[in-house]
């Protein structure tokens, strides 16, 4: 049996969808749904074998446009938040029945990732800075005053900023 001639729309679906690397059961399902001609694994098989290498350069393609493109870069995904951080901040702030400002949470959240997208929130713990405050908290009740001012202001210079 040969395989079903298909338009030029069809052929362009299908070979964006080999190169996505979707199964052919999902294709099959999108092929259905378009009310275009029914494919079986045969033929699916013939058009990946006979198209193999505009598959392979349309992944390629695929590929290298995801990591330069669209959320990948930081200022698209910070422009984005923003964007959604002005809608939520057009809402009406009118609380619930209970005093609470739903949209304001949301906007608070969205600020947050914005700053951490940014670099402007710490996400890890620096252990070391840790150690030191817990060091420092545990010294000031058994170095006199002085020492323990000094110690002190030994770690802020070094940039440990303890307290």
């Amino acid at each position: 049996m040969a395989a079903p001639k298909l338009e030029t729309e069809q052929q362009t679906a299908l070979l964006e969808w080999f190169a996505a690397e979707y199964g052919g059961p999902l294709i099959k399902k999108w092929f259905a749904e378009r009310q275009w001609p029914a494919l079986s694994d045969a033929t699916l098989t013939y058009y990946r074998q006979k198209w193999a290498p505009e598959i392979e350069a349309a992944r390629a393609t695929r590929r290298g446009g995801a990591t330069t493109s669209g959320l990948a870069l930081k200022e698209e995904r910070v422009k984005r938040l923003a964007e959604h951080a002005d809608e939520l901040e057009a809402i009406k702030w009118i609380p619930d029945e209970k005093g609470r400002l739903w949209n304001e949470k949301a906007w608070r959240e969205t600020l947050d990732d914005i700053a951490k997208e940014m670099g402007h929130r710490r996400t890890g713990v620096d252990i070391a800075t840790k150690e030191l405050e817990e060091f420092l908290d545990r010294a000031k009740h058994k170095l006199p005053a002085e020492q323990y001012a000094a110690l002190l202001a030994l770690a802020v210079e070094a940039g440990a900023g303890a307290a």
